[in-house]
């Protein structure tokens, strides 16, 4: 039951972020079209900056997915009703507070990065902008609940939903009223989101009162204990997207920031394929904590064998696709949204390596390295994108981004290796090589055709060229893989024992 669950969760994890890429890649065009590239810079700026009060959070939300997880493990639903309410109440209220005392000190930093004559906009949506984030910081407490009841399958059909909900509304909504018409549609969305959580988290919890009104003293100082060192990482972490965004605003304009916008979104989208599979990780390390912690080591070793397996190759397809991609998007070829993308693409995968890790250490409790890595980057990247900003412009804020990821994350895919005495050249499996050597000759291979004649014929031709040099290059590495019999095992294995069952 157990493996199937995760891989259930699993499954569905990459299924959400399939459909919400999809969503968003229909959503961006529509806006480009509509609104234009420098009212979606601004969009991101305020979005950005906004998500700077959640400082505030305490890690509370990151809390809820281990203490539910563990005391559903023993059956104690008592204790979980009270980690729910108690993290539910404690972020309304402190958030709320901050989001109120803050509001002059987010108008005063808009102040320093949005030029001049798009400012009284910006000041304009704001309010809606803060509001919506405050539905946000709520709902996102119970949809940790559910993470914690290994029920991510559930929270993930939630977010499949409410992306597509909201691109309706923005349809329906940015033509007629701009850029606020996003602000409204985000506020109806995220109000229905949190309203649909809380129902959801009932049924698996009817101990749950109609609304949340019981605090826990002793719990809120339990997980409060363990959030903040989640915290320190979720400080770290919301900052990076605020800073390189100002640092590109200032250095390359507000064209920049909405093709980096949409570079980003799109790195990261495809990122969440591979990660999101693997965050499923945390509830189950959780328990097994609780009922067999012996195998945690077992379960990171074939976790990170299997994400190197997968990462390498869909990485590789998408750098070479990121070209084409601009075409489809864009609607034409646009140099700053390639080199974005492919700087970035590149700046992820060297982070992706840090997941098996990262998830396992929020599963055991033990989150010093992941604060030191979080902290590293966080650095790196101010310091890096103030200085290589001066001389490169925006694209040196970017180069200044991915070094910052790829130092600190590998901080904590090292650290764990050195503390678990694994190997640190099983970082590099033996048998990835062959599929790893393949993948950068393709990559290789791409890159100069794109340059060459790719980018002048049709996308659908051009498409079908790539599909089928990467089939030529990668196909024999990647079904002659080890991974690959023991993935397909598994699969098969769940499906068999599925069927046995229901007999």
């Amino acid at each position: 039951m157990q493996k199937r669950r995760v891989l259930i969760n699993a499954g569905m994890s990459i299924t959400q972020i399939i459909v919400i890429s999809g969503v968003l890649f229909i959503l961006y065009r529509f806006l480009l079209n509509t609104i234009g590239v420098e009212q979606l810079g601004i969009w991101a700026l305020i979005l950005a900056t906004t998500s700077i009060t959640q400082v505030a959070n305490f890690g509370l939300s990151g809390s809820v997915v281990k203490f539910v997880a563990k005391y559903v493990a023993r059956n104690e639903d008592k204790n979980v009703s009270g980690v729910i309410q108690t993290a539910g109440i404690s972020l309304g209220v402190i958030i709320g507070f901050v989001l109120l005392v803050g509001y002059p000190l987010i108008k005063w930093v808009l102040g320093l990065v949005v030029p001049l004559s798009s400012l009284e906009l910006a000041l304009t949506i704001l309010p809606y902008a803060l509001f919506s984030l405050w539905l946000a910081t709520i709902a996102s407490v119970f949809q940790s609940g559910i993470d914690g009841f290994q029920r991510i399958y559930i929270r993930n059909l939630l977010m499949m939903g409410g992306s597509i909900f909201y691109v309706l509304l923005c349809f329906i909504l940015a033509p007629k009223h701009g850029l606020i018409g996003l602000a409204y549609a985000q506020i109806i969305n995220n109000s229905t989101i949190l309203i649909i959580s809380w129902i959801l988290i009932k049924r698996f919890l009817p101990v749950l009162p109609i609304i949340p009104y019981q605090w826990n003293k002793a719990i809120f100082k339990e997980i409060i204990t363990y959030g903040i060192n989640f915290q320190i990482i979720s400080v770290f972490t919301m900052l990076y997207d605020p800073i390189t965004k100002a640092f590109l605003s200032k250095f390359g304009g507000l064209s920049m920031v909405g093709y980096y916008e949409m570079a980003n979104r799109m790195v990261q989208h495809f990122r969440a394929l591979v990660v999101s599979a693997n965050q499923v990780l945390v509830p189950a390390i959780a328990d097994l904590k609780e009922k067999a912690s012996e195998k945690i080591k077992a379960v990171y070793i074939t976790s990170y064998k299997l994400l190197f397996y997968l990462s390498i190759p869909l990485f590789s397809l998408m750098i070479a696709f990121i070209p084409t991609i601009t075409r489809i998007w864009i609607g034409h070829y646009e140099k700053i949204f390639i080199i974005f993308g492919m700087l970035l693409a590149m700046g992820w995968l060297l982070n992706i390596f840090a997941g098996p890790a990262y998830f396992a250490n929020l599963g055991t409790g033990k989150l010093r390295y992941n604060v030191i890595g979080h902290i590293t980057i966080g650095l790196l990247n101010a310091g890096l994108g103030f200085l290589l900003g001066i001389f490169y412009g925006g694209i040196g804020v970017v180069i200044g981004w991915i070094i910052s990821l790829a130092i600190g994350s590998s901080v904590i895919y090292i650290s764990y290796h050195i503390i678990e005495s694994i190997p640190l050249k099983d970082l590099f499996p033996d048998e990835s090589k062959k599929l790893f050597l393949a993948c950068l000759l393709f990559v290789v291979v791409l890159i100069t055709m794109q340059s060459r004649f790719l980018n002048r014929i049709d996308v659908v031709p051009s498409s079908i060229v790539l599909l089928f040099l990467f089939l030529i290059f990668t196909f024999f590495p990647l079904w002659l893989h080890p991974m690959r019999k023991q993935l397909m095992g598994w699969i098969s294995n769940e499906l068999f024992n599925k069927k046995v069952e229901l007999k």
